[in-house]
């Protein structure tokens, strides 16, 4: 998956914080070495972004196309182990 730009709004900004993530977590993420995933369904994500952030801390961030390359973060956390092997696997 190639992701150009990302559009942010303050609803999953606000969603993202409850969960100690910030714009910078997701950015890192982005950038580091993610591998990406279908969420399930039904979800307001259609995709997860599991990677470490420059610190080697493993996020899977919940993501959705809004148009083109455009993505947004909509909620995520830190990963759990069956996510990190699954990272590990892929």
């Amino acid at each position: 998956m190639w992701i150009a730009e990302w559009q942010w709004d303050d609803g999953n900004l606000e969603e993202l914080a409850a969960h100690d993530i910030d714009r910078q977590t997701v950015l890192d993420v982005a950038r580091e070495d993610p591998k990406f995933r279908g969420n399930k369904r039904q979800r307001a994500a259609s995709h997860q972004m599991v990677g470490p952030d420059l610190g080697g801390q493993f996020w899977t961030i919940c993501i959705v196309r809004v148009f083109d390359e455009t993505w947004r973060a909509v909620t995520g956390w830190r990963s759990e182990q069956h996510e990190k092997d699954w990272y590990v696997r892929s």
